[in-house]
Parts: structure tokens; sequence; C-alpha cells
């Protein structure tokens, strides 16, 4: 009976701390209903369900984001890259720690070399066709990037991310 009482006030006390401190980067993302995936198989899938991901490749060298994904402080986990329907390369990213990621991501930007991302809740795809970004986007993944001069209109959803001085959102200009 008492260690019922003790794990209670005990998952009380946690719930509380969640809610006092934010979003964990663990459940990062959930409340602003992004997509989670959990590996590269379910990156594929929800990819492939918008737009053609033939031939994933992993662990492949060159290309985007392939020396960052080598970096651990983008918390990279896995590399993947396929083909789109126009032949380009998708680059799926699954993320170990979404903080870190975006971190690094704002770092990256403020030294010249801002990539835009769309955004699950522990992935990131690189989509360098904007047609093909606007597809993945019905998927409900959102749009990151800390580049300086990034504006969102009005009208446009802006989700709260995990650092200051980047904006996730569901504009993406043309």
């Amino acid at each position: 009976m008492r260690l019922q009482r003790t794990a209670a006030a005990l998952g009380a006390a946690l719930t509380a701390l969640v809610a006092l401190t934010g979003c964990s980067s663990d459940t990062w993302g959930e409340d602003a209903g992004l997509p989670a995936a959990g590996d590269m198989a379910a990156i594929e899938k929800l990819v492939g369900s918008r737009t053609m991901c033939s031939d994933l490749r992993t662990g492949t060298a060159g290309g985007t984001m392939s020396q960052e994904s080598r970096d651990p402080a983008w918390a990279v986990r896995e590399r993947g890259v396929c083909g789109d329907d126009a032949r380009d390369t998708l680059t799926l990213l699954s993320v170990a720690d979404m903080e870190k990621f975006q971190q690094a991501a704002k770092k990256a930007a403020g030294d010249g070399h801002a990539t835009r991302f769309l955004l699950g809740q522990d992935f990131a795809v690189v989509a360098p066709d904007p047609a093909v970004a606007k597809a993945l986007m019905a998927s409900d993944v959102l749009l990151f990037t800390c580049e300086r001069d990034f504006t969102v209109p009005d009208g446009y959803r802006t989700e709260k991310l995990l650092v200051d001085g980047c904006v996730l959102t569901d504009y993406l200009p043309a």
C-alpha cells in the first residue's frame, strides 16, 4: 500500500515537473502534431506516402548533410538518401536528440551555412525541390530554418522550438 502511494506521488511530481519546464526533447513536437518515425524505415514510409522515395541508401558518403551526420553535435542517429519524382535525392535524417540538432542547425546558419529542413518529432528531411517539399508538408511535417532574414507572413502557423533564433512553420516560400 505504501509503495503504491509513493509511486503515485512520484508520478504526480514527474508530471508537474514536465509541465513546469515545458516539453522535453524526448516528446518535443508532439503538441504541435508533428509525426514521429522512430527509425529509417518509418521515415522512408512517411516520405514515400507523399513522394517517390526509391532506392533508399544509408551510410552513403558525400551529398547533403553527409559531414554533419557524422558530427555528434548534430545528434543524427542515421542518414539515408532516396530518389524523388524528379530523380533528385531527398536526405532523410533520424535524429536522436532534437534539441542538439536544432542547436547545430542554428550554429551552422550563424556560420553562413543555413539549410531548410522539414521536421518531424524525431527526424528531418532535406528536400531541395520546393514542389516535393510542399507535398511532404501535407504529412504534417513543418519547415525548420535558422536563416537570419526568414520571415513568416501573417496567417501562417509557427510553433515553438527547443532553441531561440529559428523558425518552425507551415509557410514554404516559393
